[in-house]
């Protein structure tokens, strides 16, 4: 079940130390921008081929493209074909929809998890004159193309590398009973480092738990930051039980980059 929760900034907010994202010694479900040693890594790093969701459909062709009901050409972020973007924000209970065409009537040629990675065809179209139509990306699917809103629920965004931060959160983070609540405390502290006084601050997401996808550790999504280049972190946080309960025992992050990820490995 999905858990959101808005952080707002208040007076004593805690200054959160770093960010990270984490992962298990032998991991059982690819991701996107979690590194070789962790999980899939990221098809920028060129260290692996990306295992694309199935689905897909022949690609449009460029006279098939009919503004009143396709749009226009509209290049923004994810115009550069075969990048890798993954989905931050939700947990799959509802999946996001990949269609034909960028359009709401097109049929629906793919499903999106969590955890997918796709990537980027290399065209994108905007609605203008539709309200809510929002913007389409065109994406490769495993048997073919299809079409993703960018503007609805499920943030598209680049991974970036992951760093482990453990150290800066162990002090921060009090054992618990339940390890859930150990990683909810992490993400807490992640989005209250970015409110502001007055201002709704980022959201945490509790995204899966080590029953989901028979790992060991907790995911997380922390969303909604103040920058125009990134827009938030994937958090994998990981507890040990101890004899009074459970303890931090593994922190790490991956950026999520709004534009793509430069060779230095910085949101652009």
């Amino acid at each position: 079940m999905q858990t959101t929760v808005r952080i707002t900034a208040a007076c004593g907010t805690l200054a959160l130390l770093g960010l990270a994202a984490c992962a298990p010694d032998e991991p059982a479900t690819p991701t996107a921008g979690e590194t070789a040693d962790q999980q899939q890594p990221p098809h920028q790093d060129g260290t692996a081929d990306t295992q694309l969701p199935p689905g897909g459909a022949e690609r449009m062709d460029e006279g098939d493209f009919h503004e009143p009901l396709h749009g226009v050409e509209a290049p923004t972020y994810f115009s550069e074909e075969g990048a890798e973007v993954g989905f931050a924000g939700f947990t799959g209970e509802q999946p996001l929809t990949v269609r034909a065409a960028p359009t709401r009537e097109a049929e629906v040629v793919g499903e999106l998890g969590p955890l997918d990675a796709v990537l980027l065809g290399g065209r994108e179209r905007n609605h203008p004159a539709l309200e809510g139509q929002g913007t389409w990306a065109e994406v490769q699917l495993a048997e073919g193309h299809g079409w993703y809103e960018t503007g609805r629920s499920g943030s598209m965004l680049y991974f970036d590398r992951s760093e482990d931060l453990t150290e800066e959160y162990a002090d921060q983070v009090p054992a618990a009973e339940d390890p859930q609540r150990i990683a909810e405390s992490v993400a807490q502290r992640a989005a209250e480092q970015h409110a502001e006084a007055g201002v709704p601050g980022p959201e945490w997401t509790l995204i899966s738990t080590p029953e989901d996808y028979g790992e060991d550790f907790y995911r997380l999504d922390v969303l909604g930051l103040a920058d125009d280049s990134q827009a938030g972190y994937r958090l994998f946080v990981t507890a040990e039980p101890t004899a009074h309960g459970h303890q931090l025992h593994h922190v790490e992050s991956t950026a999520l980059c709004r534009r793509g990820v430069s060779d230095d490995g910085l949101c652009l």
